[in-house]
């Protein structure tokens, strides 16, 4: 009998489960038989497990050909969790918390050419060939003149793919600074805190912070980050994590749980808070599925000894079990 679209991607999401488990240094020795039973239970499991596992394992060896260069399709917007019932004076907070945060998402996006929610991503075409991937929950604005390609990074992720004009530089502005494109591709990253992540996938960039430091010239596979008065020193970066979001994957090698958490938080509506200092800095590493958040937190909880509670069906606490 054919699989079905859905049986291949619950086995799928199932895989990806499996590996944050298997990354964790706190797996037990009955969870690795768990997996094995899981693996030989049919031949959806085992190929949805060399899929995920080959996509892992092969992160260091992909070149930037092999992760894409050329912008994702759009995804869809995720489902929101279940709803759960609460304390009023807890829920009240939260909504509080929450229209607070939506509020301030619609003032620094104002004014804004292009955006994506909040678990979407959007490919974009300008006017003169070149190519941007917003990701999620970002907005850009854009202004094209006969001296200058001019694009404001205005909250979140873009990455660009430059068509060539000798005649007008193509530049990405931010708070922070700027960056200047001096070949094809390369990514932004606009902090919450306003710091500003750059890489670059080809060729190079130069960058500038607002107090006028000067990085002349980011190579391919390089890294910075800069901020309006200070600017680092560039390091070689595996293009191949850093390109991960380009195809709806998220990727931690050892990052602790606090960063965990804030990134999962850009790819789903309201906010994930970790009431427990204690678990803040437990070490994290896997692949999840950009568009099932669900699911990371809910690998999270079972790979590490934390409690993962919903609260309303946009506020999650982190807490030690």
């Amino acid at each position: 009998m054919p699989i079905s679209d859905s049986e291949l991607h619950q086995a799928e999401q199932e895989a990806l489960l499996w590996q944050a488990r298997l990354s964790s240094d706190l797996i037990t020795h009955n969870q690795r038989a768990e997996f094995q039973q899981w693996l030989t239970k049919s031949p959806e499991n085992r190929a949805a497990w060399q899929d995920v596992n080959a996509f892992w394992t092969g992160l260091d060896s992909l070149t930037p050909a092999d992760i894409g260069l050329e912008p994702a399709k759009p995804v869809l917007p995720f489902a929101k969790p279940r709803r759960l019932s609460v304390k009023t004076g807890l829920a009240l907070a939260a909504s509080l918390l929450l229209t607070l945060t939506a509020v301030y998402q619609q003032l620094d996006f104002y004014p804004a050419d292009y955006r994506s929610s909040t678990g979407q991503q959007s490919e974009i075409a300008l006017s003169d060939g070149s190519t941007l991937l917003l990701n999620t929950s970002s907005a850009v604005s854009v202004d094209f003149s006969a001296q200058q390609r001019l694009v404001t990074l205005q909250r979140g992720e873009a990455f660009f793919t430059v068509a060539a004009d000798a005649k007008r530089p193509f530049v990405v502005k931010t708070g922070a600074g700027e960056v200047q494109a001096l070949g094809t591709a390369f990514d932004v990253k606009l902090r919450d805190d306003g710091e500003v992540d750059v890489t670059v996938f080809e060729h190079a960039v130069k960058v500038s912070s607002a107090d006028g430091q000067i990085q002349a010239r980011l190579a391919a596979a390089e890294h910075l980050q800069f901020g309006r008065y200070h600017l680092s020193a560039a390091t070689p970066v595996n293009l191949s994590r850093a390109g991960a979001w380009h195809q709806q994957r998220i990727v931690f090698q050892d990052k602790p749980l606090s960063e965990v958490a804030a990134e999962l938080e850009r790819y789903r509506p309201g906010k994930i808070l970790i009431v427990s200092d204690g678990i803040k800095n437990l070490p994290i590493t896997g692949v999840f599925g950009a568009a099932d958040t669900d699911l990371a937190l809910q690998a999270l909880e079972q790979s590490l000894q934390i409690k993962v509670r919903k609260i309303t069906d946009r506020l999650v606490l982190l807490s030690a079990k």
